[in-house]
C-alpha cells in the first residue's frame, strides 16, 4: 500500500486562518446576542460524542432545545469547520474526495479550539458535537471547559459499529440532511473515518472514567433512550462505569424496534448498492447484535450461510441472550430530555 499523500501544503498561513475565524466563524457561531446565564454561577458545557453515523445529528436538537429553555448556548459541530477552508469544496469534488478531510482538518480543528476559547472567555453556555476521530482534541476541549470552571456534561452515543456503518450508508443514499451537516455537501463518510472515530470514542470513555472535572455523563442509545447515567460523587469523580456501559451497549442484542429499523434500512440499501448491503449485513451478523438471524438470512445473497449459522450458535451470543433480561432494564430509563440537564 503506498504511503498517504502529503497534504500539508493545504494548511493555511496563520494570518489567513485568523482572518477566516474572525470574519466567518465568529459572526456565525458566536454572535454578540449570545450572553452568559444571568444568575447561574457556573456556565454549562454539554458535549455530545459518538462515532460517525451514531446519530448525533438526531440527538443534538433535543439537547439544544433543553438548553435553549434555560439559556441559549453557542453550538459547535466539530465536523463542519472544514467547510470554512478555501480548498474544501474543490477537494470534495475532485477525483480524490477522501483527501478533503485530512487536508482541511488541521485548520478546522484549530478553529474549533479557538471557538471554544472564545466561548469560555465570554462565559457562554456551549453545546458541542464531536465524532472523537481525534480523541486528544476532545480531551483538550473537555479539559479547557473543566479548568475554566464550567459544569461539564457528556452525552455518549452508544451505538454498535454495524448500525453506525449502516446509518452512514442510509443517510447518504436516502439523501438525508444529516449526510451533510451545517454547510457541508452531502457526502459518503469513508470507512476508515468511521472506524477511527469508533475506536476513539471508547478511548475517550475510558478517559472520562478517570478524570475529575466532568460532572455528569449520559450513555444514550439511538432514539435518545438513556441507557446509563453517572454523576460525580462526594470525591468529585464519576463512579467509573462509562466505558463499561458503552461496551455493553455496543455488544447487546438489539431490541425488536431496533431490529425492525435495521432490516428496513438494509432492504433500502440492497436496492441502492447490493455489494455494500451484503458487506454490512455480514457485519451485523458477525457482531451478534441480532439474536434471531432469520430476519436477515434470506436477504444475504452471496453470504456464507454456514458462517451465519456458526455465529448464531456462538458462546458470546449465548451470553448476550442470558444477559438480555438485565439489559432490558435500561428501557425503564426515560428519554433524554430537559430533566437530564442541570440536575
Amino acid at each position: 500500500m503506498p504511503p498517504p499523500p502529503d497534504l500539508s501544503h493545504h494548511i493555511l498561513p496563520e494570518p489567513v486562518s485568523r482572518e477566516i475565524f474572525q470574519t466567518q466563524i465568529l459572526p456565525a457561531d458566536l454572535p454578540a446576542t449570545l450572553t452568559p446565564h444571568p444568575t447561574r454561577a457556573r456556565p454549562l458545557a454539554v458535549l455530545i460524542v459518538g462515532q460517525t453515523g451514531a446519530g448525533k445529528t438526531r440527538t443534538a436538537p433535543t439537547v439544544l432545545s433543553a438548553m435553549n429553555r434555560i439559556n441559549p448556548p453557542a453550538h459547535f459541530i466539530a465536523d463542519v469547520y472544514k467547510a470554512h477552508h478555501p480548498s474544501y469544496l474543490t477537494l470534495i469534488s475532485s477525483p480524490n474526495p477522501a483527501h478533503a478531510s485530512p487536508a482541511t482538518g488541521p485548520d478546522a480543528r484549530k478553529w474549533l479550539a479557538m471557538a471554544a476559547a472564545e466561548a469560555i472567555s465570554r462565559k457562554l453556555d456551549v453545546l458541542l458535537e464531536s465524532a472523537c476521530r481525534h480523541p486528544d482534541d476532545f480531551r483538550d476541549l473537555a479539559r479547557m471547559f473543566g479548568e475554566a470552571g464550567y459544569r461539564v456534561e457528556v452525552v455518549v452515543m452508544a451505538v454498535p459499529a454495524a448500525l453506525s456503518r449502516l446509518g452512514i450508508l442510509h443517510r447518504f443514499y436516502e439523501r438525508l440532511p444529516e449526510a451533510g451537516s451545517g454547510n457541508l455537501p452531502i457526502r459518503l463518510t469513508p470507512v476508515k473515518i468511521h472506524d477511527d472515530s469508533y475506536a476513539g470514542l471508547m478511548s475517550v470513555a475510558e478517559w472520562i472514567d478517570e478524570v475529575d472535572y466532568i460532572d455528569r455523563v449520559l450513555v444514550v442509545r439511538r432514539g435518545n433512550l438513556v441507557a446509563c447515567s453517572d454523576d460525580n460523587n462526594e470525591t468529585g469523580k464519576l463512579s467509573g462505569k462509562v466505558a463499561e456501559a458503552l461496551r455493553r451497549e455496543r455488544e447487546r442484542p438489539l431490541t425488536a424496534e431496533e431490529r425492525k429499523v435495521a432490516v428496513a434500512d438494509l432492504e433500502k440499501l440492497e436496492a441502492r448498492d447490493g455489494k455494500l448491503a451484503v458487506e454490512v449485513k455480514g457485519l451485523v451478523l458477525q457482531t451478534n447484535i441480532i439474536t434471531n438471524t432469520s430476519h436477515l438470512k434470506g436477504q444475504l445473497r452471496g453470504h456464507d450461510e454456514s458462517q451465519v449459522e456458526k455465529e448464531a450458535r456462538s458462546p458470546s451470543q449465548a451470553q448476550e441472550k442470558k444477559d438480555e433480561g438485565s439489559l432490558q432494564i435500561n428501557n425503564s430509563h426515560p428519554p433524554l430530555d430537559h430533566d437530564h440537564l442541570l440536575r
